[in-house]
């Protein structure tokens, strides 16, 4: 019987087929119009090749992989979608955590909802299962609907009480603790899968039943059974699939290069999985293979910019392409390839030029690499060998993403090459990461159509349990079940670790943790949930074998490598036994392999190539390539340490908002590179770590801070600083800065809304050794929080060991790389940065203006040229008798924020933007207060309102909400902190987004099912506030509102702004409303007004109505 394996593509189809002892290989196009299924067209081609009439009864079984689902959902092609949603939450998927995708954006762009209706259902669950509002009868609807029902995953009873012609219901799809991913996982579910019936039900029409399709977790299934939230990673699996057939004894990466990105797996005994991705800017939360994509392919675009060689992530397409397909296109990977021989363009189709018949034009692609030639002082090839240098260094960084952040060594690794483009620069990438040895499939070109052919048929079920271990009936809940997955976590951490359910399994978490992270918490660990999964072995699919015969090269080929031409010979047909070495070209059916000088190749009997390479000299970087390739290593790195810093952290100030900033210094303490985190933090780090080089005599040690007059923030943000020395000398810095959730003071959550003096704020900590020869100096810290009264101290020290554990990541990774050209970058960094700024400021002409805070407190700002670009704040309130006086630290951090999305530049923010700039601020003013000021709500207030002041003197943009909005509630049991987002300020050419956090921060909201299992209190409603924004003909952003009702006695203190004075519109552009803080006690409405401290009883509902954004020109201007 025949067996048949199709991937199809969204350009081409591949099959894997075997009949008998005879394997078949087709690759075709995925539409055309001589047909009208790729599928129905590849089979009648297997039988074509058997020379037997097309016959379904011959065929054992089918089996799709396919990209449908992906396509509709990137292309915007899925099916009409009602939300159907807890009342007081339709809002929700447009919200989500509230954050900015990019930090430096004006123009925030979100995600356009993938539902066209909501409604909202009166009815209400709390975790538990306690019901709050019964919905009494089912309701049915005669359309297409997703269901989220809050903490459904725990109660389902509502969300199955709603009936609908085709229905996706959130506890089905996947039922985890989380609303908004899970409800955005149920929407995408509904938006895709009718989509998907119409395709299976076509399939069947044409092929019959006897038809799987590959799920995104690498199983097959049943076509009853293939639906949306399961056919996202339907193409891709399949390649995955196929390492497991590779697998020896060596753990895998697969590299997967095709013409617009690449796909990067991970495989070591099994299919490692990942539950959470974003695609086409939404949230699935779903078991799915482990692939990371980068936007590197063959048809990525090449830029010159900024004294920098860059890589994408724009792509040429396949049409026009690349300039070498003749169809007027843009710069690419494949002309760099064309220029440097390593494409053989006598070999290759001529199916190029506007006539579609001509071979590739490598002098278009020679032209425009000659115009940059020039600028460099450069030759064509030089220049181009560059190009690829910074393309195999991005690709070599996602795979950084699936081993190095797992505690993976990836030089410890065999590189599986597959995909049009992989072979081309596997070789590249390899070295890059250490690796010795490359494996090509001899099937690479249509590995994933291979893996299909291989998979197991799979049925998984997940069930929440949010559980100790010794509560938990394991056989009872595994009952029948072939795999036994179980995700720990340690109390009050977020970072679940799968592992197999046997007898060592905790054994095996503690040593995928300490992996992960360097170290253990001494705390219980959490079931936060089991996977059962029933599987259907597949049997294994025989392999053809090739031909023994000697191989001679066809032909001789010069090609650029390693900085110069050199000879390499070109091979066509390859036969089993023979040994090729580089540098060399091996020609195949769809792809080319590049050996390079330390290349040998080896073919076996299935003509599978192994590449084993030894090392080499390899020629000097350009400069321009350096640039790029540093700037992304250690944004990398900086990265790296916010992911360890999170997963961590015990406090959900860090490991669910995400209040932390990671960053690298030099070794005069100057920000060299950050990763996207809070801009407030990003800025002021700098201070606090010269501060700590003037006062100390630095040693190999490890130093903490808070104290603002040391460069702090405010209190809650404590920094956590590490030196690294390299014999005996100091060579640079790392930080990361955390908000802790309570440091003492006279309030729960240390910002008290009415503090006079730094004490009551919290506890001081004035720089010093926390870690010292080794030994962490918990008694010193621990006497200095208790003194101050500190609520969670074990959380705190917990937060602190995190931080820590970042620094140690980065000094780890920082070391691996080259010193001296690391600190090359850090001076050229800074050198391009105040170049850009002095460019954008040349013509300055004197702007002014004023802005005042809400306690009547004037911030005056003017701007002009005098031997440097001077920012003068003079003139501006003298320091307050209240908290928000705002620390230099933090206004320098404000002003440097403010010029680099200014200049809309893709640099890192860096001490170099700073360089040509003089703050001038009057002493013991509200922008430079004394060393005894209350600062705590000149960080969260403040600080946005110095952004809005500047923004608006240069006219860029009109107000955004001016604030955070700081809500902190707790009692002697707890304390909780949260910031809200509101309204950005509209601009030229656009609308304000509506529901964001903008400018100085960039925080997560707690989702509403976490906050609500975790505390005594009820989300009632979060939602957007309809037309808070400003009117004009760009409108500004809307603000939120987000209601609490407490559930225990709790002390509520509120700091907040623009509750007086509204955010400003710009030319002619309407105000933003202004924010509202109310009470609801006994049916009694209060207004808070923006700062208060009060009791709540239980039952009180506190109402936090953010402000809108500013409208930019008038409504009818053209």
């Amino acid at each position: 019987m025949l067996k048949i394996a199709i991937d199809r593509g969204g350009t081409f189809t591949d099959i894997y087929a075997v009949y008998k002892n005879r394997v078949i290989v087709k690759k075709i196009l995925s539409e055309s119009p001589f047909y009208e299924d790729s599928n129905t067209q590849a089979i009648k081609e297997v039988f074509d090749e058997l020379g037997e009439e097309f016959d379904l009864s011959k065929i054992e079984w089918i089996r799709l992989g396919t990209t449908v689902g992906t396509n509709a959902l990137l292309e915007g092609k899925g099916a009409d979608v009602t939300f159907v949603v807890t009342k007081g939450f339709g809002d929700l998927l447009e919200i989500r955590d509230q954050r900015r995708e990019d930090l430096f954006a004006l123009n925030i762009k979100k995600p356009k909802p993938l539902y066209k209706k909501v409604i909202e259902i009166d009815e209400r669950v709390m975790p538990g299962g306690r019901v709050e509002k019964e919905l009494e009868k089912e309701i049915e609807f005669d359309e297409n609907v997703a269901v989220l029902f809050l903490h459904s995953y725990e109660y389902p009873e509502h969300e199955k009480k709603i009936k609908a012609k085709s229905i996706s219901r959130s506890h089905e799809v996947y039922p985890i603790i989380n609303a908004v991913y899970r409800g955005d996982t149920t929407v995408i579910d509904a938006y895709l899968t009718p989509v998907i019936k119409e395709y299976v039900a076509k399939i069947k029409k044409n092929l019959g039943e006897n038809i799987y399709f590959m799920k995104s977790d690498g199983g097959l299934c049943g076509a009853d059974e293939f639906r949306g939230a399961n056919s996202i990673l339907s193409g891709p699996a399949g390649g995955v699939v196929a390492l497991k057939t590779i697998y020896k004894d060596k753990a895998l990466i697969g590299f997967d290069m095709g013409g617009t990105s690449t796909d990067v797996s991970r495989f070591d005994g099994e299919i490692e999985l990942k539950y959470f991705d974003k695609i086409a800017g939404h949230y699935i939360s779903y078991p799915m293979v482990d692939i990371h994509t980068v936007a590197a392919g063959g048809g990525s675009r090449l830029f010159y910019k900024d004294g920098m060689f860059l890589v994408g992530p724009e792509s040429s397409g396949s049409n026009p392409g690349p300039l070498c397909y003749g169809r007027d296109g843009y710069l690419s990977i494949t002309d760099a390839n064309a220029v440097t021989g390593r494409i053989d363009v006598e070999n290759f189709p001529k199916i190029f030029g506007k006539s579609g018949k001509e071979p590739l034009d490598i002098e278009a692609s020679k032209r425009e690499f000659e115009e940059i030639a020039k600028k460099v002082g450069k030759s064509i090839e030089e220049v181009a060998e560059a190009f690829l240098d910074v393309a195999n260094e991005n690709m070599a960084n996602a795979i950084k993403e699936i081993t190095v952040k797992k505690g993976f060594n990836p030089s410890e690794h065999v590189l599986c090459s597959f995909g049009g483009a992989g072979a081309q620069h596997a070789v590249g990438v390899a070295r890059k990461l250490g690796i010795k040895e490359i494996f090509i499939h001899a099937q690479s070109g249509i590995l994933s159509a291979y893996g299909i052919a291989n998979a197991d048929i799979t049925k998984s079920e997940t069930i929440v349990v949010e559980k100790e271990i010794e509560e938990v009936d394991f056989e009872k809940l595994f009952e029948g079940a072939d795999e036994r997955k179980v995700f720990l976590k340690y109390k009050n951490t977020n970072t679940a670790i799968e592992v197999e359910y046997k007898k060592d399994f905790l054994e095996e978490f503690k040593a995928k943790y300490k992996r992960m992270f360097g170290f253990l918490l001494d705390s219980e660990i959490i079931v936060e949930s089991i996977k059962k999964v029933y599987v259907k072995k597949s049997e294994s699919i025989k392999r053809a074998r090739i031909k023994s015969a000697k191989m001679k090269p066809f032909k001789q080929k010069e090609i650029f490598l390693n900085g110069k031409w050199q000879k390499a010979d070109v091979y066509k047909d390859i036969f089993a036994g023979n040994v090729i070495k580089g540098p060399a070209l091996i020609l195949q059916n769809t792809s080319t392999i590049l050996l390079d000088e330390g290349s040998i190749a080896e073919i076996n009997e299935y003509g599978d190539i192994t590449i084993k390479l030894k090392d080499i000299k390899e020629t000097a970087l350009l400069k321009e390539a350096k640039l790029s390739l540093y700037a992304n290593r250690l944004k990398f790195i900086a990265t790296k340490m916010g992911d360890i810093l999170k997963k961590t952290a015990m406090s959900a100030n860090i490991k669910e908002r995400e209040d932390f900033s990671c960053a690298i210094f030099d070794k005069e303490g100057n920000l060299i590179t950050n990763a996207p985190h809070i801009p407030v933090h990003l800025g002021s780090m700098s201070a606090v770590v010269k501060s700590i080089i003037k006062k100390h005599e630095i040693k190999e040690a490890t130093y903490i801070s808070n104290a603002p007059y040391e460069g702090g923030s405010h209190l809650p943000d404590i920094t956590v600083v590490t030196p690294y020395f390299k014999d005996g000398e100091l060579i640079f810095w790392v930080a990361s800065r955390g908000h802790h959730a309570d440091i003492g003071g006279v309030v729960p959550g240390s910002m008290p809304p009415f503090s006079k003096t730094l004490q009551e704020e919290g506890a001081v900590i004035e720089s010093f050794e926390i870690v010292e020869d080794g030994e962490f100096k918990e008694e010193k810290i621990r006497d200095i929080l208790k003194s101050a009264g500190a609520r969670k101290i074990e959380e705190n020290i917990s937060d602190i060991k995190a931080q820590i554990a970042a620094n140690m990541a980065g000094i780890e990774e920082l070391k691996r790389l080259d010193i001296k050209e690391m600190l090359w970058f850090f001076e050229e960094i800074k050198k391009i940065s105040a170049g850009k700024v002095e460019k954008f400021f040349e013509n300055l002409k004197e702007v002014s203006a004023t802005e005042y805070l809400d306690n009547g407190a004037i911030i005056k700002f003017r701007a002009y040229r005098d031997e440097k670009i001077v920012f003068d704040f003079r003139g501006s309130s003298p320091e307050l008798f209240g908290n928000q006086n705002l620390p230099f630290s933090v206004l320098r951090s404000a002003v440097m924020y403010s010029i680099r999305v200014m200049l809309n530049e893709d640099i890192p923010l860096n001490e170099g933007i700073l360089e040509n700039i003089e703050i001038k601020v009057d002493e013991n003013s509200i922008l430079n207060p004394s060393k005894e000021a209350a600062v705590v709500g000149g960080n969260v207030t403040t600080s946005q309102r110095i952004v809005d002041v500047i923004f608006k003197a240069f006219e860029v943009v009109a107000a955004s909400q001016g604030c955070m909005n700081n809500v902190i509630f707790g009692n002697e049991n707890f304390g909780y902190y949260e910031t809200i987002g509101g309204g950005a300020g509209a601009g030229d050419g656009f609308d304000g987004a509506g529901g964001v956090h903008t400018h100085m921060t960039n925080t997560k909201i707690t989702d509403v099912e976490v906050i609500e299992r975790r505390y005594p209190v009820m989300i009632k409603e979060f939602s957007i506030r309809k037309n808070s924004g400003g009117d004009g003909k760009y409108r500004g952003g809307d603000g939120l509102k987000r209601v609490y009702k407490f559930l225990e006695d709790v002390e509520v203190n509120l700091l907040t702004e623009r509750r007086v004075f509204a955010p400003y519109g710009l030319k002619g552009g309407s105000e933003g409303k202004k924010g509202e803080n109310l009470l609801l006690r006994n049916g009694k409405i209060y207004n808070l007004t923006g700062k208060n401290s009060f009791k709540a009883q239980k039952g009180d509902e506190l109402i936090i109505k953010t402000p809108g954004g500013g409208g930019y020109l008038t409504k009818n201007s053209k």
